[in-house]
């Protein structure tokens, strides 16, 4: 009967994305999403990138700021801009793979969402010459192929606890440093955009962001340099520490 297909599709659908919506996006379970010190230090990473009409901008502001980050790059714009790689590099700021194709692991096949991870921890480690440790899917979205193909390609799932918004309909260039302010607390790991839509908010309000971050107290740092950062294990998810 048709009613059995549906609770047969409905249970799967379950197991496939709702099961990874609570257990990884939900309850962090085997991602970093935070450190877990108590200073005033937070990890500044950003997304979609590298692109030659952008991410030199914000670089030249994380320069000017004595600042370091996390770039969650495209695979396909790492290669195709293997110089801004090394600028990034150079500079001390940290290079991990986002995506081999940005899409939404919801609607990706089982066998695409897979081999995503692995192919852009395999892409990106060959631009930067270095062993991929963090991967961000595409909207931080998972599904139990996303998780597996992290296992596969030796990756920790990197999620946030402090979204910019820089891509949402209204946000500007003035009101991002207070949007962002308002919500940084210890250990938080702040999430913008070197490239793509967000890119046309950040690259302008960053040099401002910056400069209130620091004034308010706050050292911003690569995702891999929290203090506490961690994978969580089933202990601390129970724990909700």
């Amino acid at each position: 009967m048709w009613w059995r297909e549906v609770g047969i599709l409905g249970a799967v659908g379950a197991v496939y994305i709702g099961l990874p919506y609570l257990l990884v996006q939900r309850l962090n379970l085997g991602i970093v999403r935070q450190g877990f010190g108590t200073d005033k230090t937070v990890a500044l990473t950003f997304d979609d990138g590298p692109d030659p009409a952008t991410t030199p901008a914000v670089l030249d502001a994380l320069r000017a700021a004595g600042v370091r980050a996390t770039f969650f790059v495209i695979a396909a714009n790492a290669e195709a801009h293997p110089d801004l790689i090394a600028r990034l590099l150079q500079e001390g700021h940290e290079v991990e793979p986002h995506a081999a194709r940005h899409v939404h692991a919801w609607i990706r096949s089982p066998w695409g969402a897979l081999l995503d991870p692995v192919r852009a921890a395999r892409r990106v480690s060959a631009v930067t010459g270095q062993v991929a440790r963090y991967h961000r899917p595409p909207h931080g979205a998972y599904t139990l192929a996303t998780v597996l193909g992290q296992h596969m390609a030796g990756v920790t799932g990197a999620h946030w606890s402090v979204e910019g918004g820089d891509w949402q309909r209204g946000a500007t260039p003035e009101s991002l440093p207070a949007q962002v302010l308002a919500k940084l607390h210890p250990g938080a790991v702040l999430v913008l955009h070197d490239a793509g839509p967000g890119a046309s908010v950040t690259v302008p309000a960053l040099p401002e962001l910056l400069r209130q971050i620091q004034e308010a107290g706050w050292q911003a740092l690569p995702l891999g340099e929290l203090r506490g950062v961690k994978a969580r294990g089933w202990r601390d998810v129970l724990s909700r520490k």
